[in-house]
């Protein structure tokens, strides 16, 4: 199943931008991002291991009129994120949360969405090569995890040093990952 979010990136599409440069330290051509993440991000995540993470949301959802998301992504080098000392490259990790916009409680990501969200974000020529890991994160209360459903989808776009997207490593992160173009 396809969502069609072109009205609600209309209305974001400022915030999505700034969203997009700060992420890439670049504007996004038209239907993608640019072919290469510059090599002063590169070597950023490598003298670092980890950037701040950057917040897109709240944004109204169009699959649940009672939900708004926030996408959260964070660029880190292979080698911290697989424990592999020594890999070379980063991983691009986008979230998508969903939270009740009245109650502020945490809710269940349609995956369709966050599939559409994320194509928004990286573009059609990035999209093949980034894979979903599903709903993984859970809700807890006072400290203790209930058995409601997994709540925040993630998704990963792996990039060599030279900002090229490649197949996923190897070594894998603990969870089963998919192409996104085979999910939803």
């Amino acid at each position: 199943m396809c969502v069609d979010i072109r009205a609600v990136l209309r209305k974001q599409e400022e915030e999505l931008r700034r969203f997009r440069r700060g992420l890439f330290s670049t504007d996004p051509a038209d239907s993608g991002l640019a072919s290469v993440v510059p090599a002063t991000v590169l070597e950023r995540l490598r003298a670092e291991g980890q950037t701040v993470p950057h917040r897109f949301g709240p944004v109204r959802s169009v699959t649940d009129r009672h939900a708004v998301l926030t996408i959260v992504g964070d660029f880190m080098d292979q080698a911290v994120l697989l424990e592999r000392p020594g890999r070379e490259g980063s991983v691009l990790t986008l979230s998508v949360a969903a939270k009740h916009k009245q109650l502020g409680t945490r809710q269940a990501v349609d995956p369709a969405e966050a599939r559409a969200w994320v194509e928004a974000i990286v573009g059609p020529n990035w999209l093949p090569h980034v894979y979903s890991a599903g709903n993984l994160s859970g809700l807890t209360v006072g400290g203790i995890s209930t058995s409601r459903p997994l709540t925040t989808a993630y998704f990963y776009l792996f990039l060599g040093t030279d900002g090229v997207p490649h197949a996923e490593p190897e070594h894998q992160l603990g969870v089963t990952l998919h192409p996104l173009a085979d999910a939803v």
